[in-house]
């Protein structure tokens, strides 16, 4: 008896730290397995970084609220949102998916009031009637769009077509792979609905325990993107179906954890891949970017930067994945070289630069393309340095890659080598020779962000008030393009990404969106720069109304007209 009482105990703790253990999240209980995209916004940590009574004081806003036009019940909304029945302080669920019929788009959340809910729907097309199927109600909206939701929760299911040609005017009358926007899919649309209410746990993202680690993470939004689910639905890829991707796309799944902080906006982002590609990455990605390369650009105005440390034998065995080496090897042999010599002619280190960007002179680059635009506005030619740099691992491999390529640039008559120069330990071809000599001798340049790229084997940075700055120079006579333009060089500083490690079977990046303006949440920012560029969207249409009426008015009465 006390060893049956024993076992007893021994299998319902075993129990329950299997279940216990288990992942689940209820957030993914009605989004299927095969969802393209996934976005769960958190509309209450947002809300206490950027309030709906900041929101109300906007310009759109106004403009919505002031419209004589309006119904009386869009007033209602516009000033309590919750007046909807939807608890915001639940969050939002956006989601893609495809099932037979299709691909369709949903929003889902948690119901704060139900009679509330149903009233605001109605709204839309007074003459539906809510459908009751068990647990579930269901109505048909405008554009023969479906919303669907028991006591706790609902579920908007919209057609793409139509959604997008809300968004951008878009009409295709021979249709498209999203479907003809004159369709009525309110039929497949309803039978969706009911479907994502009664989804198996095994047919959900419930128990994926990416999706549940995403959740997880601090943050305002978190993004799921299933690539090979994506590529999967995609139309036919040409040629690139000949080529053996599975590899490359099966498991492969990017998410994104957002969050907005003062003076910047941060991504987290994992990535997700095949065993087969997971195991060439981990083994030949390098441990950290070889800042030296950074320190010898022979510029202290660098406004990009890609450079990541791989070791160059996992390129063949990426191709080899492909299962097109040999194809490969036949052709490079042709041109003097194979692919255990790409493998051999570099060491780990790669760097990709960009810097001292003007526009050019007029006088040197009217020639080139410069013009006036019908506004008087004029455009130049940007001009900037630029310089990609190797470590050399064999120098002899190296020099016959080299041949190979200005042998191919000697025939279009356009030599990508025509600029390079090399030492016994790098190789750098730049936009100029002198500006790739200048590298060579090592300049010994401090930046502020490589300190971001410490001990990460991937690096990129993007100085967009640089970019900007440059445009400024630009002679453009548009007071509203020139408005834009101050508005954006007030609000955007750079991006900086870094990462590439291994961890938690993924690989790790983290992205950094900087603004100007250090001390204010990015979220106040951003949206206080959207409301700018409103503004600046509705005084063009102002000034366009105006040249159309003007061009409108018939000429007075009294004009003497020519016989």
């Amino acid at each position: 008896m006390k060893t049956f009482l024993k076992l007893f105990i021994a299998s319902g703790v075993i129990t329950f730290l299997f279940s216990s253990c288990k992942k689940t999240n209820e957030a993914g209980r009605m989004i299927p397995k095969n969802a393209l995209f996934v976005a769960q916004v958190n509309i209450k940590s947002m809300d206490s970084k950027l309030s709906w009574a900041e929101l109300q004081q906007t310009a759109w806003y106004k403009k919505a609220y002031s419209d004589s036009s309006a119904a009386e019940w869009r007033k209602k909304i516009l000033e309590n949102p919750s007046a909807s029945g939807i608890d915001f302080d639940e969050g939002l669920i956006f989601f893609g998916a495809k099932d037979t019929t299709g691909y369709y788009i949903a929003a889902a959340g948690k119901l704060k009031n139900i009679n509330d809910f149903e009233a605001f729907n109605k709204n839309f097309d007074p003459s539906q009637v809510v459908l009751k199927t068990g647990n579930i109600h269901l109505l048909i909206l405008k554009d023969k769009n479906v919303v669907g939701w028991n006591d706790k929760d609902f579920i908007y299911v919209m057609n793409p077509a139509t959604t997008s040609s809300q968004l951008y005017k878009w009409n295709d009358s021979t249709g498209s792979q999203y479907g003809n926007i004159t369709d009525d899919r309110s039929a497949d649309l309803a039978a969706i609905c009911k479907t994502l209410f009664s989804l198996k746990s095994s047919a959900s993202l419930v128990e994926n325990e990416q999706f549940s680690s995403l959740l997880k993470e601090k943050g305002d939004v978190h993004v799921w993107q299933n690539n090979e689910e994506i590529i999967k639905s995609a139309p036919s890829m040409g040629m690139l179906s000949m080529i053996k991707l599975d590899a490359f796309t099966r498991d492969n799944i990017f998410t994104y954890t957002i969050d907005f902080n003062n003076g910047k906006i941060d991504i987290s982002q994992k990535i997700y891949v095949s065993k087969e590609l997971s195991d060439v990455l981990k083994k030949y990605m390098g441990n950290s970017i070889n800042k030296d390369m950074i320190k010898n650009i022979p510029s202290t105005i660098v406004f990009g930067i890609f450079a990541f440390n791989f070791k160059p034998e996992g390129f063949k065995e990426l191709i080899k994945l492909t299962g097109t080496d040999g194809l490969i090897n036949t052709y490079t042999q042709q041109m003097g070289f194979n692919l255990d010599e790409i493998s051999k002619a570099t060491n780990s280190d790669w760097l990709l630069a960009f810097s001292d960007f003007k526009m050019g002179n007029d006088s040197l680059k009217y020639k080139n393309g410069m013009a006036d635009d019908s506004e008087g506005n004029r455009y130049n030619m940007p001009e900037f340095n630029y310089i990609f740099s190797v470590g050399i691992g064999d120098k002899s491999s190296l020099q016959k890659i080299i041949n190979a390529v200005a042998k191919i640039g000697a025939l279009t008559g356009n030599n990508p080598m025509a600029n390079y120069v090399m030492n016994n330990k790098t190789f750098a071809v730049g936009n100029t020779t002198s500006f790739a000599n200048q590298y060579l001798s090592g300049s010994k340049n401090e930046f502020d962000f490589m300190n971001k790229f410490s001990d990460h084997p991937v690096g990129f940075f993007l100085d967009i008030h640089q970019l900007l700055s440059g445009l400024s120079s630009m002679a453009v006579k548009d007071p509203n393009k020139q408005n834009l333009l101050e508005q954006s060089l007030k609000t955007w500083k750079n991006i900086t990404t870094s990462g590439g490690e291994f961890m938690d079977n993924g690989f790790r990046f983290h992205t950094e969106i900087n603004f100007i303006d250090q001390q204010t949440n990015a979220l106040k920012l951003l949206n206080n720069y959207l409301d700018e560029i409103y503004k600046i969207s509705e005084a063009r249409k102002q000034q366009s109304n105006k040249k159309l009426d003007s061009l409108l008015t018939p000429p007075p009465s009294d004009t003497v007209r020519p016989k």
